[in-house]
């Protein structure tokens, strides 16, 4: 479904109807024919849904103090969507979001809300899809993540050579606990979702920190094109 946004005429919209995706970059607002991405059957994809199940049984668990906590902070805490218009979600989305976020990690579920400000994004300072060596990989400077952030990685592979838009939305690839060194290789996760790549394909990521209570940062994202 399209969300669209009026003015004296139509100022934005995004999402798919009709066969046509709209979306935006930074060279404007664009559409494209719909096409089908890939089924996102990694195991950690796959466990995010039993997750979101699991999460939604543990917000009926909680005490009345609790889930009175989470309102409270879902009240003061400003969501946008891709208008970039404000919205607030409900204690139960916010308890359910965070769960997730931390299950993706390997983390323990909370039970109590922690008032934080989000984690600023992490800076990629390169990243490389190789169909010859079949890896793929990221690299940051050393202690980007620290002793305390955790790496949320989601990628998507663009339909044909040189394609410059994102295909959206693109699947989660891998979550690791503090990954410290400089580099990340996901090639089993990549190739489970993905599998073989051609030569000169663009490969879009957005690579997220987060904290080990669950806050996530606003993506660093790019695009790499395969090498040989």
């Amino acid at each position: 479904m399209a969300k669209v946004k009026m003015g004296v005429v139509v100022v934005g919209m995004r999402g798919t109807i009709g066969g046509l995706t709209f979306s935006a970059n930074r060279a404007g607002n664009h559409a494209r024919a719909w096409s089908k991405s890939a089924n996102a059957r990694s195991s950690l994809q796959s466990g995010r849904r039993v997750i979101l199940s699991v999460a939604a049984q543990g917000w009926r668990g909680l005490t009345d103090i609790n889930r009175q906590d989470w309102d409270t902070l879902a009240a003061v805490e400003p969501q946008y969507d891709a208008f970039g218009v404000e919205y607030f979600l409900s204690g139960f989305q916010r308890y359910v979001r965070f769960q997730s976020w931390l299950k993706t990690v390997g983390r323990a579920a909370t039970t109590g809300p922690t008032l934080e400000a989000a984690p600023a994004a992490p800076t990629v300072t390169g990243f490389q899809v190789s169909k010859a060596a079949s890896t793929c990989h990221f690299h940051y400077a050393a202690n980007e993540f620290g002793a305390t952030w955790d790496a949320v990685v989601f990628v998507g592979v663009g339909a044909g050579h040189g394609n410059i838009v994102a295909p959206g939305p693109m699947p989660l690839i891998i979550g690791s606990q503090v990954p410290g060194g400089t580099s990340l290789v996901f090639t089993t996760e990549f190739m489970a979702v993905f599998g073989s790549v051609t030569v000169n394909q663009r490969v879009f990521f957005a690579v997220h920190r987060q904290s080990i209570t669950g806050s996530r940062s606003a993506p660093a994202t790019g695009w790499a094109d395969v090498v040989a």
